[in-house]
């Protein structure tokens, strides 16, 4: 093998025979096997072909709580660092452990990048595949905050000398009690200019807070909330968009800080949403970005009547979310008119993903093939009350309403603590190899 191999002469691993390249894969866990094919140019041609299921590079999985080994049918803790990977596309799932997830959670991601907390609410990137991890600064960093350190995973109520008392769900910090919801990996580690993040945090009387964070940052910086606008309800989603940090709040109305001057000045609040759902109905929006550069938002709505929902015991959980979703509509922002229009497919080729990670698009072959998992013209929504992710269909319009087939189940645990996060596994290839050949030839077999 490496006659044809452009590095063989500082690999000699390289000679490995395709067979024994085959018997290697079958051995190795799931991180093993997404790293396998970057080593050299001839593993990847060789993981590439065999007669396993593969899953191509940059493929939507879904990031879950692994299985359950001791059958208590309850994730008690995240010490062991274990988690569950599932294909979208072949249904397939692999199960593995990374050491940078023992005793954290992850609170957001972007690719094959994670975000990750512990209890002492401490916040750091990880690439699982890479084992590289980059820590972000402390929320002590933000005047005014102090990190309460939470020594009980479960949940309860933690008093302090203060009047004020924090629940034990979550990683919080005190201004005066607001939890860690989300943080939003806008760009990772490997972007030119750095990582870019948002955290998001939650509060039960109140919109919520956002800050943000970037390369040689020392600190967190937060961002000045409007004042007397107690209809915006509370923040759902944060992302950054053409220099603008943005917040969706409940009501469907949209903040936009300008990076530079937030801390000080009040955010533009962009032109509202006509959308047509009665004040009662419960609804939580998700930003995310067109393949022309628009703002997009994505509204899914549904009723909150004879409500179960034991997703309290996450380690990261709003109850805002505690609804029975019904349906999702796609609005996109004009940057010229700068008015709303309702989008009712996505060209017909693609898919769209969303939740707790950085929102992305997918594209679906168009041989004529038909897949139940990946369609096309879709919304793919993570951590729903009745399942760990939902499709739901924007060619039908208002006359679709969500149903249990359209849905992804993963029950290896009936109480996890993670919540389901879309995740796309990648990783670095050999410098023989080019840039076009990262989405045509790497591989993770199932």
């Amino acid at each position: 093998m490496s006659s044809g191999s452009n590095d063989a002469d500082t690999a000699p691993w390289a000679d490995f025979l395709p067979e024994l390249c085959v018997l290697v894969l079958d051995h190795l866990d799931v991180i093993g096997i997404i790293r396998f094919p970057a080593v050299c140019s001839d593993w990847a041609t060789a993981s590439k072909n065999t007669h396993c299921p593969r899953l191509l590079s940059g493929t939507p999985t879904l990031l879950t709580s692994s299985l359950d080994p001791e059958g208590y049918d309850i994730e008690y803790d995240v010490e062991p660092g274990a988690f569950g990977l599932h294909d979208v596309t072949t249904g397939k799932s692999c199960y593995g452990e990374a050491e940078g997830l023992k005793k954290r959670t992850w609170i957001g991601g972007k690719n094959d990048w994670l975000v990750t907390t512990d209890l002492r609410c401490s916040v750091e990137l990880l690439n699982p595949i890479t084992g590289v991890r980059v820590p972000l600064p402390s929320f002590a960093t933000i005047p005014g905050v102090e990190v309460v350190e939470v020594r009980d995973r479960g949940p309860g109520v933690s008093f302090e000398k203060s009047p004020h008392h924090f629940q034990k769900v979550t990683p919080r910090f005190r201004m005066p009690a607001h939890r860690l919801q989300k943080v939003m990996l806008c760009r990772t580690p490997a972007h030119p200019s750095g990582y870019l993040a948002v955290a998001l945090f939650s509060s039960g009387d109140s919109t919520g807070l956002v800050a943000f964070t970037a390369a040689d940052d020392k600190r967190w910086t937060l961002l000045k909330n409007p004042e007397g606008l107690h209809y915006l309800g509370k923040y759902t989603d944060v992302t950054v968009h053409k220099g603008k940090v943005l917040a969706v709040a409940t009501s469907g109305n949209i903040c936009s800080w300008d990076m530079d001057v937030g801390t000080t000045t009040e955010p533009t609040i962009l032109p509202p949403l006509d959308i047509d759902i009665d004040y009662w109905v419960k609804r939580v929006f998700y930003l995310a970005t067109s393949s022309g550069g628009d703002l997009q938002l994505v509204c899914m709505f549904g009723d909150n009547e004879d409500i179960k929902d034991t997703r309290w015991w996450r380690i990261v959980f709003d109850f805002q979310w505690s609804f029975w979703p019904r349906s999702v509509l796609l609005h996109e922002l004009d940057a010229v008119t700068d008015t709303w229009r309702r989008v009712g497919d996505l060209g017909g080729g693609r898919a769209l993903f969303v939740g707790a990670n950085y929102p992305f698009y997918v594209d679906v072959p168009r041989d004529g093939s038909t897949d139940p998992l990946l369609q096309a013209d879709c919304v793919y929504v993570t951590d729903l009350i009745n399942c760990d992710a939902g499709i739901f269909d924007l060619k039908l319009g208002d006359d679709f309403k969500f149903n249990l087939d359209a849905r992804f189940c993963y029950p290896a645990l009936s109480d996890p603590l993670q919540m389901p996060m879309w995740f796309r596994p990648t990783a670095a290839l050999p410098k023989s190899t080019s840039a076009r050949s990262i989405e045509d030839q790497q591989t993770l077999l199932l």
